[in-house]
């Protein structure tokens, strides 16, 4: 066996140990941190070729099944060998930065509606059924603990219409949250493939590989045609609306949700760079736009704004620059 060939077995099934005990760590202490499962077999893919990343990434699926249960190995692979895969092609292809992240959003995101499908095959559970009863848990739990703020209101001697108010108020926030729901799960994507995608690529140019384009978050950029797609978007959904569709109201809600997202992203990115440019020190910056992120109820329409007018007359002049 030459060297070449002994040291790729040697880094796989270090890959493959490294990875198998970080998931199961992480499902049993630190489930947020399971979704960075992919970044190691990332950077085997890119250093030593995706059959072996592949090869990697079966073989820990494998031995968690082993370890756990066969449906948790079979859930694991099919939610991140997707990802994996496309990050490492498209870096190893010299992708842009956009179109790297937007590809492994989409593919993470239907990697996991077909985790959603496939529960009705793998547990017999119809999905609805299945949805339906976690929505009843979730209520059930809600309404647990409208009763203890219920019960701690009238300890403070609130009157009846106030503690009515409150109460009110409270059920419409989780009916909010409930409608809400898809578009968080495409935040949620978005997030999974950013972090997996920075991640890699920050080590690996640690490690010497020339990765050109990094997902630096003050040149974060929307595409030019943005507004004009969720313009089109909203009329479509106008238009079923006054056709009398079904769930019209919870789709445009959701395309709120989404478009404030994108655009109060893109203004926090416009942010970040000027402060840059300012030659504010990096924590700083970091702190405030934390700060801004806790504040968003109040600063959010300032920041989204200034998203929405960077998509139009590009203030950090990155097209000029091209």
């Amino acid at each position: 066996m030459n060297t070449e060939l002994k040291n790729k077995i040697m880094e796989t099934i270090f890959v493959l140990v490294i990875a198998t005990i970080f998931m199961i760590v992480g499902m049993y202490y630190f489930p947020w941190i399971i979704f960075l499962y992919p970044i190691l077999f990332i950077l085997l893919g890119v250093r030593q070729g995706l059959n072996l990343a592949i090869i990697g990434l079966i073989l820990s699926t494998l031995s968690i099944g082993l370890i756990m249960d066969i449906i948790s190995g079979i859930v694991i692979l099919i939610t991140f060998a997707p990802l994996s895969i496309t990050i490492i092609y498209t870096l190893k292809k010299r992708k842009s930065s956009t179109e790297i992240l937007a590809v492994s959003t989409l593919v993470f995101l239907l990697s996991v509606l077909l985790i959603i499908v496939m529960m009705n095959d793998i547990t017999g559970v119809n999905i609805i059924s299945l949805l339906t009863n976690i929505i009843n848990q979730l209520k059930e739990a809600f309404d647990q603990s409208i009763d203890n703020q219920i019960e701690i209101l009238y300890e403070l001697k609130l009157s009846n219409y106030q503690i009515l108010q409150i109460k009110d108020l409270i059920e419409d926030t989780f009916q909010y949250i409930l409608t809400i729901t898809p578009s968080m799960i495409i935040v949620f994507s978005l997030i999974t493939a950013y972090l997996n995608y920075l991640i890699s690529s920050l080590s690996l140019r640690k490690l010497g590989y020339g990765i050109v384009f990094i997902p630096r978050f003050s040149r974060f950029k929307l595409p030019r045609n943005i507004l004009v797609g969720i313009g089109i978007m909203f009329l479509v959904t106008f238009s079923l609306s006054y056709l009398g569709m079904h769930h019209s109201e919870a789709v445009l809600v959701n395309l709120i949700v989404l478009a404030f997202f994108v655009f109060f992203t893109q203004g926090l990115s416009v942010t970040y760079y000027k402060l840059a440019q300012w030659k504010v020190n990096k924590i700083t910056r970091m702190f405030i736009v934390l700060f801004i992120i806790i504040l968003s109820s109040v600063l959010g329409g300032i920041i989204t704004i200034i998203g929405v007018l960077d998509t139009i007359f590009d203030f950090r002049r990155f097209r000029r620059s091209v």
